[in-house]
């Protein structure tokens, strides 16, 4: 039998219960709610239990309680226990192992962890509608969890994989996160990361996903966790190798998930990029990445560059806090003779072609618009007429004729121009064990990608001494120490007749007399470890505390998460990087230092409140596409009562009706515009001032928006009521801004946005319209009305409309979320203002909730 009253024990004194509890069957503290006049008194409460509770039915512990009307839960409980000595216990039948179970997993925190496969907090943390109530999770999983499969502290431990490197405490330990564990370029790097990193380190592998390349992960490090998300299930592993991380390496932007576990732990990290931003969505991965790392590592130059805006939008320091390490060092090698030979007789065994005297030109990756298989083939195209003799081959994956993103499409194209007919000129093979063959046999590698940071296959390729053709601007091999080399040709971006030109031009691949072993691979772990470790101890710089703005970043908004806000503060702050304004002081100064002639117009103001006799006559524009929240505001806002008109614009007969009625039954008489679904809510207030339009003559305006989506949340309806409220103010008070409009001098007044925004993907347009702009942009926009709601003059959006003319072709819905005209325009008011010598006012409330 075994002893439960010593496993009792066992964790009872961890939890610090076991001097008033010493017996498992038996709960002071819950059998004193029944008997509230021997609370507090362990003994007597168990003396009143012994003398009359047992004969009154009464029950003393969590289990009894539980177990009396649901005795199923013995199964449920069984499933849970991972404490070898309890297992063996409940297998066995023996009386009360249960009872210890359900005893000690309600302990909570840590023996829950201990002695299960279920923690109380995790589950709470994981389930958010049963910690909102405050309901006993164990309760909970008990009667309903296990039969709904919610997930448990079991189902995190199953992401942990044990891997066959042994842990020291004696070495260094780092994590390596990688996006996942496919065969593809990012994932390929970050296992020699981690082949490297072992010989001296302790390793931890974090990985999004699992795929193929999972075991030959597991060859080298301590432990793989597979998690997406790391942050909330990451303190739930007990292993003592997780608490001695010094230091992690994110590979591929795709890891910017574990960037929130690192600022927590406080674990120093690089990221190692190999991604453009031209496709890097959504925006906030490539931002968050870059917040917060210590160091920036890029795989080549070509990559940096296109980085450059997006960087300069956090205010980050590109030369001292980014570097370029290639995952490779460039190195021509060779192959012999007999090896091309064989290798092209293996081939042509395959592809039912001789290959032994063709020229043969190969591809590699995955089958994708991106890698540009559909160039290659029409290069193979263009070639078949001008040398019969050249031949192309291309190894990857993803070949689907049922994608329609696609695989449909390059699959006809590649069955009208005969790929894989042996009279033909382009084979395609699938990934595998022919790729050592295809390099080896190859003259030239086209490298047909539209954009592509620096492929793996290349370096293998040149390996084996073949030349590369690729078009200018499509890939990092585009770098001065690439282009410097007569291996390298670039032709005209996207332009396949020139690189089948260029194809032909080339001399053939001499065999070497000898057999060549490929160059060694670089110390890349070492070289990212000492990068990091010199960043780190040049930083002279530290903040730290809160901030008088503290809005949430990468952490919630809750009380909870507040420290955690702290330590993000902290090290945003330490480079001085910017995504929120630190404190009014800072927005003050800021604005001080600029010398542009926007910013030298725009100040900041406190929120304060005003009598009807201190507004000045004012019209409102309201743009309804949704009218969901319409009647709510009406009733919310005392400023609409005080407007001489409002026109409501919106794009159908029957939304102008239900306007019409909503408004009348607050006494509003509203002028309703009908307009087509274009332009968001900006080209329906601007086209108001059109000659001929709505707004007639009146001088001062304010512009609102009822918008709203189907992916509205209670963020999106905080952040709508913070920016009504410092217009507006609400169904009792009149906000001074309307005030501050109707100042001598004042252009546009909007609310303060602790968040720092940049110009983001409207950058871009800025070189397009700076002929039309009336001076040059700043660097950053530092302030303008985020959100697209503002108090305005007409002088001020009649010198908007100028800019783009009457006739502009606006874009059609659907629209990007970034980058169009209408989020350049949002941010060009401050402009339209100085540009007529008015100010802009930006007026802050730090004490409304912005998110």
């Amino acid at each position: 039998m075994i002893d439960l009253d010593r496993i009792w024990q066992k964790y009872a004194v961890v939890a610090g219960v076991f001097e008033d509890r010493p017996d498992f069957r038996f709960d002071p503290e819950r059998y004193g709610d029944q008997v509230p006049d021997l609370a507090g008194d362990p003994e007597g409460l168990r003396q009143h239990f012994e003398d009359q509770g047992r004969a009154d039915g009464r029950l003393p512990t969590f289990y009894a309680e539980i177990h009396e009307k649901t005795p199923e839960i013995d199964t449920v409980l069984a499933d849970l226990v991972i404490d070898p000595d309890l297992r063996t216990a409940i297998s066995e039948g023996q009386p009360d192992a249960c009872h210890l179970a359900c005893e000690i997993i309600h302990l909570g925190d840590p023996v829950d962890a201990q002695v299960s496969d279920f923690s109380m907090s995790q589950y709470w943390e994981d389930h958010i509608d049963i910690g909102r109530v405050k309901m006993d999770p164990l309760l909970h999983y008990l009667l309903y969890g296990a039969a709904e499969g919610r997930t448990t502290l079991g189902d995190l431990r199953e992401r942990l994989r044990h891997g066959r490197g042994r842990y020291s405490p004696d070495r260094p330990t780092c994590i390596i996160a990688v996006h996942e564990f496919s065969r593809t370029g990012a994932p390929v790097v970050g296992l020699d990361l981690v082949r490297e990193a072992a010989r001296s380190h302790n390793v931890i592998v974090l990985s999004r996903r699992d795929g193929p390349l999972l075991e030959d992960f597991l060859d080298h490090a301590c432990e793989v966790l597979i998690t997406d998300q790391p942050l909330k299930e990451y303190g739930f592993y007990s292993e003592e190798i997780f608490s001695k991380v010094e230091f992690a390496i994110l590979n591929s932007v795709e890891c910017y998930v574990f960037v929130p576990l690192l600022v927590a732990r406080d674990i120093p990290f690089l990221a190692y990029v190999h991604e453009y931003v031209e496709y890097t969505f959504p925006a906030y991965k490539s931002t968050f990445t870059a917040l917060l790392t210590d160091l920036l590592v890029f795989s080549s130059e070509h990559v940096r560059d296109s980085w450059a805006g997006r960087l300069k939008d956090i205010e980050f320091d590109l030369a001292r806090d980014t570097a370029v390490l290639p995952q490779r060092d460039f190195a021509i090698g060779g192959v012999g003779a007999a090896d091309k030979a064989e290798a092209r007789a293996r081939l042509s065994e395959l592809v039912g072609r001789d290959l032994s005297e063709a020229r043969l030109i190969c591809g590699a990756g995955h089958l994708q618009w991106r890698k540009g298989t559909d160039i290659f083939a029409m290069a193979a195209q263009i070639c078949r007429s001008r040398d019969p003799d050249t031949v192309f081959l291309w190894i990857g994956d993803g070949l689907n004729f049922e994608d329609m993103h696609f695989g449909a499409w390059i699959s006809y194209h590649l069955g009208q121009i005969g790929a894989d007919d042996p009279a033909g000129n382009l084979f395609l093979l699938p990934a595998g064990p022919a790729y050592p063959d295809v390099l080896a046999a190859s003259d030239a590698m086209f490298v047909s990608s539209r954009l592509d940071p620096l492929p793996n296959v290349v370096f293998d390729a040149l390996d084996r001494g073949c030349r590369i053709v690729q078009f200018e601007g499509a890939s990092g091999f585009g770098d001065p120490v690439y282009r410097a080399s007569d291996h390298f040709t670039a032709v005209e971006y996207g332009n396949p007749e020139a690189a089948a030109t260029a194809l032909l031009a080339l001399p053939r691949k001499e065999a070497t007399a000898e057999k060549t072993a490929p160059p060694p691979r670089p110390k890349l772990f070492a070289r990212l470890r000492d990068a990091l470790y010199q960043r780190l101890a040049q930083q002279r710089y530290f903040v730290r505390g809160a901030s008088e703005i503290a809005v949430p970043v990468i952490f919630a908004a809750e009380d909870d998460d507040s420290p955690l806000r702290i330590r993000e503060r902290e090290k945003m702050l330490r480079y001085r990087r910017r995504l929120i304004w630190r404190d009014l002081t800072e927005v003050e100064e800021e604005l001080e230092r600029s010398d542009n002639w926007i910013h030298r117009n725009c100040r900041v103001a406190p929120f304060g409140t005003v009598t009807a006799a201190e507004v000045p006559d004012f019209s409102m524009h309201i743009h309804a596409y949704y009218t969901d929240d319409l009647a709510e505001d009406m009733q919310s806002y005392r400023a609409y009562h005080l407007a001489q008109r409002i026109v409501v614009t919106t794009d159908s007969e029957k939304k102008a009706d239900e306007i019409r009625t909503i408004m009348g039954v607050e006494g509003l008489d509203p002028e309703v515009v009908l307009v087509p679904n274009r332009g968001r809510d900006i080209l329906p207030f601007m086209e108001l001032f059109h000659e001929g339009g709505a707004a007639g003559s009146d001088e001062i305006w304010c512009h609102l928006h009822q918008k709203k989506s189907l992916s509205t949340s209670d963020r999106g309806d905080i952040w709508r009521r913070f920016l009504m409220r410092i217009l507006l103010g609400d169904a009792s008070r009149i906000s001074g801004a309307i005030a501050r409009i109707g100042e001598a001098g004042t252009g546009l007044v909007a609310p303060f946005d602790p968040y720092h925004v940049p110009w983001n993907a409207s950058r871009a347009l800025l070189p397009k319209f700076a002929d039309r702009l009336p001076g040059p942009m700043p660097g950053n926009p530092l302030l303008f009305p985020v959100g697209n709601m503002f108090w305005t003059r007409r002088p001020v959006v009649l010198a908007m409309n100028e800019v783009f003319g009457q006739n502009y072709p606006w874009p059609n819905e659907p629209i990007a979320n970034d980058g169009t005209e209408f989020h350049l325009i949002e941010r060009l008011w401050p402009a339209m203002a100085a540009h007529l010598g008015m100010e802009a006012v930006f007026v802050h409330k730090l004490d409304e909730q912005r998110v």
